[in-house]
């Protein structure tokens, strides 16, 4: 039993080590694919594929603050790369649907005394998904679902 514990911890532990540094990687990759690539484009791109299917049993919960905690690091908060709030919801897009969760992603937004600004955001079932604005303000203008590609 001890045994089996034992191993699943060291499992999980490398899952998370490899989650972190696909998540990285993608990051790097993501200023030349925004430029390279439409967002509907790079949404079917980034989106579940059969050969990227997980058997782990990573939660939900470990993949969003592992995404999280990725986009938040100082080099990706540079202005070679996008807002945080578009790093934080393609990457949340391309790995919980690559782990089997129907989740949408929203490109929205909004006019005040400051002018136009933008925001994208990552939905499940209806609800927010570790956003970094309140979705609520701003009125999505496209919206892209991983169910489509199913």
């Amino acid at each position: 039993m001890v045994h089996r514990v034992s191993h699943l911890l060291r499992e999980n532990f490398l899952w998370r080590i490899a989650l972190t540094l696909d998540v990285i990687v993608s990051l790097l990759r993501l200023p030349v694919l925004l430029r390279i690539h439409g967002i509907p484009v790079l949404l079917a791109r980034l989106g579940p594929h059969k050969a990227h299917a997980s058997g782990t049993e990573l939660n939900f919960n470990e993949a969003v603050e592992i995404v999280a905690r990725a986009c938040n690091l100082r080099v990706f908060r540079s202005r070679l790369f996008p807002k945080l709030c578009l790093c934080q919801s393609l990457m949340l897009y391309r790995i919980l649907s690559r782990i089997g969760y129907p989740v949408q992603i929203h490109f929205g937004v909004v006019k005040d005394e400051a002018g136009f600004r933008g925001h994208s955001w990552l939905t499940l079932n209806g609800e927010a998904v570790a956003d970094t604005a309140p979705a609520e303000r701003f009125t999505a203008v496209y919206s892209y679902s991983s169910a489509r590609l199913r």
